[in-house]
């Protein structure tokens, strides 16, 4: 599971460096495109489909926006304005590897370019370009040695880099010239925290904000080292100035409710994720990691009060979610509840699944393929479809209908074990496996799916494959103390020498207020991203 937590506000503090704004050069520029006669057919194509980017990108109509700039360049892709105009659009929609692209591609174009080379510079750091990052880096420098942007950055390498006096070095040197510097702060006490002297860093915040109105990056700050240092008043205190500071980030109001949770305070984690999916304007991104925190740490969800909120207030996409998660678990109530003003398909399909859950088969059914008839992919009533087939013996009819819903939704745990199921039996247990690793592949830092094939390897007599799906789990989602159980679990069970490293493993999930990183995403190198210390 992942807590999501992606708090970028480094980019903020310093795009002043390269922020995109009214493109009044390149309008120019283009405006000043020779004629026909004297440039290609292909120019002036170009040219031409520029200018409407750059009107589409102004108008904020980023979807067209893209699809203009692709044109121009694909008709002219030698003017690095072009390619700076892209890399603007695709930050605008947080398109931050296609955006580093696009001006790495302007930068092999035209290496002085100042705003290319900033842009390089910050967003490769990133996005995991280290070298291309530093040789930007180190080229702003020559051409100007005070360059704050470029100094931070260039402290930010040499914390990756472990070279941590180095790092403080140049935050040193950006506090000489700017003593307000809100960046030069944090790296400095990032550095020194690295170094291992914890009080001393969070010393520096002190001496900063005693000079300087409190921050959010300042705020963030502490609370990484608090979370570094599995301080939860620390933490505690920091999220409650965030609260003030950032009142909608919600980003960090999801991390507030993870905190909660294993902080012993669930009343608070579902009171401020009810809050969150109350809010219409909530990005559905943010959706599935809270259901997957009630689904950790309060499976039964928030009370009536606060789930009639989220019914009143909350975007038909988030009360579509939560009723769906409601009657994953049975709860036929609070699904019914949750889905009361919803419409449509997804309201026949919510029906369909109560039908099923209270085992009327010919009524789910009914419901499955009204929705079916007007929307094939539609998951859920593919699942009810699966089950209902699966109930009437129908085996080749409940794996084809669970393998159309794992290839749309393969996030869904529920089409996953029905294919199992099915392939189980039909008495083909090679495919059966194939599917719940194929279905934990896709969901490596869920424990559900992992449970349920534990379960199922186990009843086939593979232990051992069993132990091994426990401890991938716990490697993909450290943090996540159900993982440690069902390791612990399955350890116990077939025998493993492995018991004492599991239960140890769930003493320290048990005091980690981390989230989880995704499987292979890198390790954050910003000024705001986790302190990874080991």
């Amino acid at each position: 599971m992942v807590f999501g937590y992606n708090v970028n506000p480094e980019l903020a503090l310093r795009a002043r460096a390269f922020r995109p704004g009214v493109l009044f050069a390149l309008a120019a520029a283009l405006l000043a495109t020779p004629t026909l006669s004297a440039c290609s057919r292909s120019e002036a194509a170009a040219a031409a489909d520029a200018t409407r980017a750059q009107s589409l990108f102004e108008q904020r109509r980023f979807a067209e926006a893209r699809m203009a700039i692709k044109e121009a360049i694909s008709e002219q892709d030698d003017e690095p304005q072009y390619h700076i105009l892209r890399a603007r659009i695709e930050y605008a929609v947080n398109a931050i590897p296609q955006a580093y692209d696009a001006y790495n591609d302007a930068l092999a174009l035209d290496p002085s370019n100042m705003e290319a080379l900033q842009a390089v510079s910050q967003l490769g750091l990133q996005t995991g370009h280290l070298r291309e990052s530093l040789d930007a880096t180190d080229t702003i420098l020559s051409l100007a040695p005070n360059d704050l942007s470029a100094l931070l950055t260039r402290g930010l390498h040499s914390i990756v880099r472990s070279r941590f006096d180095e790092a403080d070095g140049y935050a040193d040197k950006i506090l000489a010239i700017d003593p307000a510097n809100e960046g030069g702060a944090i790296l400095k006490a990032r550095a020194i925290f690295r170094k291992g002297q914890s009080q001393v860093a969070l010393a520096a915040l002190d001496q900063f904000t005693a000079a300087h109105p409190a921050t959010v990056g300042i705020a963030l700050t502490r609370l990484e080292i608090y979370r570094a240092l599995d301080n939860a008043d620390g933490m505690r205190a920091e999220f409650a100035k965030l609260r003030g500071l950032a009142p909608d980030n919600d980003a960090v109001r999801v991390d507030e409710a993870n905190f909660a949770f294993k902080d012993g305070r669930p009343a608070d984690g579902l009171a401020i994720t009810a809050a969150l999916l109350a809010n219409p304007k909530l990005a559905r991104d943010q959706v599935p990691v809270i259901l997957n925190l009630w689904q950790e740490y309060s499976p039964s969800g928030p009370d009536d009060v606060l789930l009639r909120r989220i019914v009143s207030e909350g975007s038909s996409a988030t009360r579509t979610a939560v009723a769906g998660y409601f009657l994953e678990n049975g709860q036929i109530a609070k699904a019914t509840s949750a889905a009361t003003s919803l419409r449509g398909a997804d309201r026949v399909a919510l029906d369909a699944g109560a039908a099923l859950e209270q085992k009327d088969w010919p009524k789910a059914l009914e419901l499955a393929n009204s929705v079916l008839s007007e929307d094939a992919t539609h998951c859920l009533a593919l699942t009810v479809r699966s089950e209902v087939r699966l109930h009437n013996g129908n085996l080749q009819g409940a794996l084809r209908s669970a393998q159309e819903a794992v290839s749309q939704c393969p996030g869904q745990i529920r089409g996953w074990r029905l294919a199992a199921t099915s392939y189980s039996r039909r008495g083909d247990l090679e495919n059966a496996q194939r599917m719940w690793r194929q279905g934990i592949a896709a969901n490596r830092q869920n424990s559900t799916i992992a449970a349920a094939a534990i379960g199922w390897l186990e009843a086939n007599g593979q232990g051992r494959e069993a132990v091994a799906i426990g401890r991938r789990l716990t490697h993909d989602a450290p943090a996540l103390m159900s993982g440690w159980r069902l390791y612990a679990g399955a350890c116990t069970r077939n025998d493993a020498k492995c018991v004492a490293d599991a239960q140890r493993g769930l003493a320290v999930a048990a005091r980690s207020y981390g989230i989880d990183l995704l499987p292979g995403q890198l390790p954050p190198n910003g000024l705001f991203g986790r302190i990874v210390t080991r």
